[in-house]
C-alpha cells in the first residue's frame, strides 16, 4: 500500500474502487458533449464536401410538356411539398385520380419541382412546375445547356450553324434575291440575304447568312468543329486586350506621370521660400546638440557615476545631433542648383511625347490585330433552338434576331447523351475552370482564381507583419517590462482587444489606414513647418530623448537600495517624458516640409488613400495581434528559468539569451499563435468590406510589373465572394451551389495553411528535443 494510503486510509479504498461504481455523472457528461461537438463538426464538413463536389456534376435535361401543351427545357434540382391556396384545393383533388401518386406526398399535400430553365431572354430562368400538371417527361439526346460568356446559361436543340458577311454590291444591280439554295458537295446550303443601307458611293451593303449546317446532328458536329477554333480565337483577344494593349496603357500613363511630376518639381523649385536662412537650420541643430551633449556630461559628472554605460548617454545624443544635422543639410541641400530646371523640364516633355508617340503606334497595331480577329470572331453563328417559343440563342439582348457567336459559348453540354466517361470529362473541365479562370456573370459562373490568390496573399502578408509585432510585444511585456499595475493593465487590455467585434477593426482600418496615413502617404501633410523651425523641433525631441535617457538612469535605485519618493517622482517624469516625446514625433512627421508625398502626380485620384491590400493586411494584422502576443507570452514563460541562468552563467547578454536560448526554445508556441491568427484572418469578411475586399477586382495585386506586389489594389476574398454569392447576387437561385463549393475551397485553403504551420511547427519541436537531448 501506498504512503497515502497508510495515511488515509479511506483514500486507499476510493481509488480501488473502478471508475463506474463511483457513480460521477460529469464524466458522462463530458463524454457526451465531446461526442456532440464531434459530431456537429463531422456533420458541418460532410455537408459541406458533399454539397461542394455535387456542384459541378451534369444533370440531365427534362423536355417538360405540360396539360396545357406548353413544352419547355429544364434542368430538375430540387422537390418539395406545399400547402395550396384556397382556390386551388378543389383542382388538385379532381386530379389525385388521374396522376401518378408520386405527385402527392404522404400527407396528401401536392409536390412541386424546381426547374432551371435558363434563357433569361425568353422568361424566368427557374421555374417551379406543379407535378400533377406534368403530362410528358422527355430526356431528348439533342437537349443540350450552352454556357454562354454572359446572360448565363441556354438551354436549347441544335439546329444550324451559319456565317454572316456584310457584302456591297453596285447600287445599279437588280433586286437581291431574299432566299436562295446553292448547291455544295455536301448538299445544298441556303443563303438568306437582307439589304442595310445603300450607301452614298454608289454601292450598296447586303448582309448574308450562309448557313453551312442544318438539322440537329450534322449542325452539332459542325459546332463542335467550330468550337475549339472559336474558343482560341477569343483567348488570343483576351490576351492582346489584357497584356498588350494593358502593358501599353500602364507605360503611356507613367511616361504622363513622369511629365506630371516634373511639372510639379518644376513649379516647387521656382517658388520663392518663406524662410530666407535656409541653410542655418542644419548648423542650429548640431550646435544644440552640442549643447546637450555637454549639459549631460556635467550632470553626469557631478552625479559620480563613471560607468561605460553613462559615457553611452553622453555620446549618443551627440552622434544623434550629428546624424539630423547632416539630414537637415542633405534635405534643404543650400548649396546647389535649382533641381528642376527649364532646360530638364523640357528635356522630359520632349523625351515622354517622343516615348508616348512610339507607343501609340504599337498600340494602334494591337488594336488593328484585335479589329481583325473579332471581325472573323462575328461571322461565325450557332442557332440553339429552345422549344418553348421557338426561339434561338441570341447574340445579345438588344438585339434577338441575331444568333449566337460560336466563340461566346464556353462549354455545350449535351447532358442526356453524355456516358459515364463523357459526365467526369464535363466534371472535371468546370473544376479546372473554377480553379484557374476569373469569373464571370455577376460571379455567379466562371472561375474564382482572383479570388484564391487574394486570399492566400492577403493571410500570408498578414503573418509577415502580425508575428514580428506579437513576438517583439510579448518579449517586452515578459522580458523587459517591469512587473507592476502598468504592465498588468496592458494585458487586461490586450485580452480585452481579442473579443472586440470586427466590424470595430473595420471602421479603424478606414478611418485610419485609408483615409488618415493613406492620403498622408499620397500627398504629404496638409500643412508643414518652415525648414529652420521643423529642424528645431527637431533638436528639440532629440534632446527632450536624451534628457529621458538620463533621468531614467537617476529613476532606478541602486543595487540593494530600496525606491525612494525622489524615484518614483523620476519615474513618473519619465512616463510623462517619454508620452510627450511620441506626441512630439507625431507632430514633427506629420508637419514635414521635406516630403509632398509619393503619389503627388496621381492626385487628385488616391493612390493608397483608398481601400487596399495593404490596408486589408493591415487591419487584420490589429485583430489578430492579441492572439499571437498570448500564445507568444505564454510560451515565453514556459521556457526553464534553469536555461536562463545557464545561458548567464556562460556569459552572455540578456538579449543574446532572449535571441539563442528563449526564443527557439518558444518557437512551436509562435507558430501556435500564427495558426490561430492565419485561422481567424483568412475567414474574416466584415473588416475587409471596408478596406479592400470588392466584388470584382479587374487586376491581380500581382503582375510582372515592378513593384510586382501592388499593395494598393483592391483585391477578392473567399470570404466576401461567399457572402456577394448568399446575399448580394442577383441570381441567388443560379448562386446557391456555388456558395457550398466556395465554401469548400476556403475551407481547404485555411486547412492547407495551417497544415504547413503546424508541419513547421512540429519539426521545430522534434529539432528543439534533439538539441536538449
Amino acid at each position: 500500500m501506498s504512503v497515502a494510503a497508510h495515511l488515509n486510509p479511506a483514500s486507499a479504498v476510493v481509488r480501488s474502487t473502478p471508475l463506474s461504481a463511483r457513480g460521477e455523472p460529469v464524466l458522462w457528461l463530458m463524454g457526451l458533449a465531446l461526442t456532440l461537438c464531434v459530431t456537429m463538426i463531422v456533420g458541418l464538413v460532410s455537408m459541406i464536401v458533399y454539397q461542394g463536389f455535387l456542384t459541378f456534376w451534369p444533370r440531365p435535361i427534362d423536355k417538360v410538356t405540360l396539360a396545357s401543351g406548353e413544352v419547355f427545357l429544364g434542368i430538375p434540382l430540387n422537390e418539395e411539398s406545399f400547402d395550396p391556396q384556397a382556390g386551388d384545393v378543389r383542382r388538385f383533388d379532381s386530379l389525385r385520380s388521374s396522376v401518378p401518386s408520386s405527385a402527392f406526398d404522404g400527407d396528401g399535400r401536392p409536390v412541386r419541382r424546381l426547374y432551371r430553365v435558363g434563357n433569361k431572354e425568353v422568361g424566368e430562368p427557374f421555374r417551379w412546375v406543379t407535378l400533377a400538371e406534368i403530362s410528358v417527361i422527355d430526356r431528348p439526346p439533342h437537349a443540350t445547356m450552352l454556357e454562354r460568356r454572359e446572360w448565363g446559361i441556354w438551354l436549347g436543340e441544335p439546329r444550324a450553324t451559319l456565317t454572316i458577311e456584310t457584302v456591297k454590291i453596285p447600287a445599279s444591280a437588280g433586286p437581291i434575291v431574299a432566299e436562295e439554295n446553292l448547291a455544295s458537295p455536301a448538299g445544298p446550303r441556303r443563303v438568306v440575304r437582307e439589304q442595310l443601307t445603300s450607301d452614298g458611293d454608289g454601292t450598296r451593303a447586303v448582309r448574308e447568312r450562309r448557313y453551312t449546317a442544318e438539322g440537329a446532328d450534322e449542325a452539332w458536329a459542325s459546332f463542335l468543329a467550330q468550337h475549339e477554333h472559336a474558343t482560341r480565337r477569343h483567348e488570343k483577344i483576351e490576351h492582346l486586350t489584357r497584356v498588350d494593349i494593358g502593358s501599353i496603357n500602364r507605360r503611356m500613363n507613367d511616361k504622363r506621370l513622369r511629365v506630371r511630376n516634373a511639372e510639379i518639381e518644376h513649379q516647387r523649385t521656382i517658388a520663392p521660400h518663406s524662410e530666407p536662412m535656409l541653410g542655418i537650420s542644419g548648423f542650429s541643430v548640431l550646435l544644440l546638440g552640442v549643447l546637450a551633449a555637454a549639459v549631460f556630461a556635467v550632470s553626469i559628472g557631478r552625479s559620480g557615476i563613471t560607468t561605460p554605460k553613462a559615457l553611452q548617454l553622453v555620446t549618443r545624443p551627440l552622434w544623434c545631433a550629428v546624424a539630423l544635422g547632416f539630414a537637415a543639410l542633405a534635405l534643404e541641400n543650400p548649396w546647389s542648383g535649382p533641381r528642376m530646371s527649364d532646360e530638364r523640364l523640357n528635356q522630359v516633355v520632349s523625351e515622354s511625347a517622343r516615348s508616348i508617340a512610339e507607343l501609340e503606334i504599337q498600340y494602334a497595331t494591337s488594336l488593328a490585330a484585335i479589329n481583325t480577329l473579332r471581325e472573323e470572331e462575328s461571322r461565325e453563328r450557332v442557332e440553339f433552338v429552345e422549344p418553348t417559343q421557338h426561339r434561338f440563342a441570341p447574340l445579345r439582348q438588344s438585339s434577338p434576331d441575331d444568333p449566337l457567336m460560336v466563340s461566346q459559348v464556353v462549354r455545350a453540354v449535351p447532358a442526356n447523351a453524355l456516358s459515364f466517361p463523357g459526365k467526369v470529362g464535363v466534371y472535371l473541365s468546370r473544376w479546372r475552370e473554377f480553379l484557374f479562370d476569373d469569373p464571370r456573370e455577376a460571379n455567379t459562373e466562371g472561375g474564382v482564381f482572383p479570388v484564391i490568390f487574394g486570399t492566400v496573399l492577403l493571410t500570408l502578408l498578414l503573418s509577415v507583419v502580425v508575428v514580428p509585432l506579437g513576438v517583439i510585444a510579448a518579449l517586452y511585456l515578459r522580458e523587459y517590462a517591469r512587473q507592476g499595475p502598468l504592465t498588468s493593465a496592458v494585458r487586461i487590455a490586450v485580452n480585452n482587444l481579442a473579443g472586440v467585434p470586427s466590424i470595430v477593426y473595420g471602421v479603424f482600418g478606414l478611418g485610419f489606414f485609408c483615409y488618415t496615413l493613406g492620403k498622408f502617404i499620397d500627398a504629404g501633410p496638409k500643412s508643414t513647418l518652415p525648414a529652420p523651425r521643423f529642424w528645431m523641433v527637431g533638436a528639440g525631441l532629440a534632446t527632450l530623448v536624451a534628457v529621458t535617457l538620463v533621468v531614467t538612469m537617476f529613476a532606478r535605485p541602486r543595487p540593494g537600495d530600496s525606491a525612494r519618493k525622489r524615484h518614483r517622482v523620476l519615474a513618473t517624469f519619465v512616463g510623462v517624458a517619454w508620452c510627450a516625446a511620441l506626441g512630439l514625433v507625431v507632430y514633427w512627421v506629420s508637419h514635414t516640409p521635406h516630403f509632398h508625398g509619393l503619389f503627388e502626380g496621381n492626385l487628385p485620384a488616391p493612390t493608397l488613400g483608398t481601400r487596399g491590400l495593404i490596408w486589408g493586411a493591415l487591419t487584420l494584422a490589429l485583430m489578430t495581434l492579441p492572439v499571437v502576443i498570448v500564445a507568444t507570452e505564454e510560451a515565453v514563460a514556459a521556457v526553464p528559468r534553469t536555461m536562463r541562468e545557464g545561458s548567464f552563467g556562460c556569459g552572455a547578454s540578456k538579449w543574446q539569451t532572449i535571441r539563442r536560448i528563449v526564443l527557439p526554445s518558444a518557437m512551436p508556441g509562435v507558430m501556435t499563435g500564427m495558426v490561430l491568427a492565419m485561422a481567424r484572418g483568412a475567414g474574416e469578411v466584415a473588416p475587409l468590406m471596408l478596406v479592400g475586399a470588392v466584388k470584382l477586382a479587374p487586376e491581380l495585386p500581382f503582375s510582372t510589373e515592378f513593384p510586382f506586389i501592388h499593395l494598393e489594389r483592391s483585391f477578392m476574398h473567399l470570404g466576401f465572394h461567399i457572402y456577394d454569392l448568399g446575399f448580394q447576387s442577383p441570381d441567388a437561385d443560379a448562386a446557391r451551389p456555388l456558395v457550398w463549393t466556395t465554401t469548400l475551397l476556403l475551407v481547404t485553403i485555411v486547412v492547407l495553411l495551417n497544415l504547413a504551420a503546424v508541419t513547421i511547427r512540429t519539426r521545430l519541436r522534434s529539432r528543439l528535443k534533439s538539441q536538449q537531448f
